[in-house]
């Protein structure tokens, strides 16, 4: 058995369990028992599995993972991270796991004008795995950045990805309810990936969604809409005039996410589409 029928034996097999994307998962998990990256596996980096005891250690390492994601359990966490914007970023039930439009989300904070007087200060509300604070402090590392959860086992995640990506002091975490009890005019920046999913929504997710990744992450309450309204309410207190908030939301919310920083006040609102060109970033300007 060579490293292609693996790969075959794998995708057929999550496949059957109906994993989405079932080879591009099954190459993912290869490469974490090869501990290289998927498309080296192809490449001859991978170790030679022609001998039938190399092939058994191979099986038996490749085996647990296999089960938990045939279980409905997200390769994600069972391979334990992700690469999010060329950092390891440790991911578990502890906090939602990071995906590819957060990285466009980051983007535009890094490409904004909030870089060009004095040294930042950056608030990441709903942190999560730190990832977002974490990315921008490794691009930024002379602006000052605050990491928000309500969630004591996300922020614990947070600073193991702190550690693991050697950012040690460079951001401080806090356990706090959005922004309540900040200063006004204490930040330059504020960037969030909040719950934007109604709660009948989320009881309609998909097994692999729902039952893994902590709820608290996902659903907003009634409308989806909750905690953007609160955060943007509150950011308008604590921003500096002129200072940005940079928003990730559903697909189908850029119109209420528009609406909602207009009733508020905000100015030069831009609502920016992801790669399959639906609303998902909305960028604002506190006047």
């Amino acid at each position: 058995m060579d490293v292609e029928q693996i790969i075959d034996s794998l995708k057929f097999r999550f496949a059957a369990a109906g994993v989405d994307n079932a080879k591009r998962v099954a190459e993912e998990v290869l490469a974490e028992v090869f501990e290289c990256k998927p498309l080296e596996i192809y490449t001859g980096k991978a170790p030679d599995v022609s001998s039938g005891m190399e092939k058994m250690k191979i099986i038996k390492k490749i085996e647990p993972m296999a089960q938990r994601i045939e279980n409905g359990e997200p390769v994600q966490y069972v391979i334990g991270h992700v690469n999010f914007w060329g950092l390891k970023i440790l991911c578990d039930e502890r906090a939602l796991i990071p995906r590819p439009e957060t990285e466009l989300l980051v983007e535009e904070v890094l490409t904004s004008k909030i870089w060009e007087k004095k040294p930042a200060m950056v608030v990441d509300v709903g942190t999560g795995t730190g990832c977002i604070a974490l990315t921008l402090a490794h691009q930024r590392p002379e602006a000052a950045f605050k990491g928000v959860d309500i969630s004591e086992k996300a922020l614990e995640l947070a600073r193991e990805n702190t550690k693991l990506n050697e950012l040690e002091n460079r951001i401080f975490w806090m356990k706090n309810d959005l922004l309540e009890g900040f200063a006004e005019a204490s930040a330059d920046a504020i960037v969030a990936n909040l719950p934007y999913i109604a709660t009948a929504d989320w009881k309609a997710l998909s097994p692999s969604v729902r039952d893994y990744e902590p709820q608290s992450a996902l659903d907003s309450g009634p409308s989806g809409m909750e905690k953007i309204r609160e955060l943007s309410t509150q950011a308008r207190y604590v921003l500096v005039s002129g200072g940005m908030l940079f928003l990730e939301f559903g697909f189908d919310q850029g119109e209420s996410v528009r609406q909602c920083l207009e009733n508020l006040g905000y100015r030069d609102i831009e609502i920016k589409h992801d790669l399959a060109g639906h609303d998902r970033i909305a960028v604002a300007v506190n006047p």
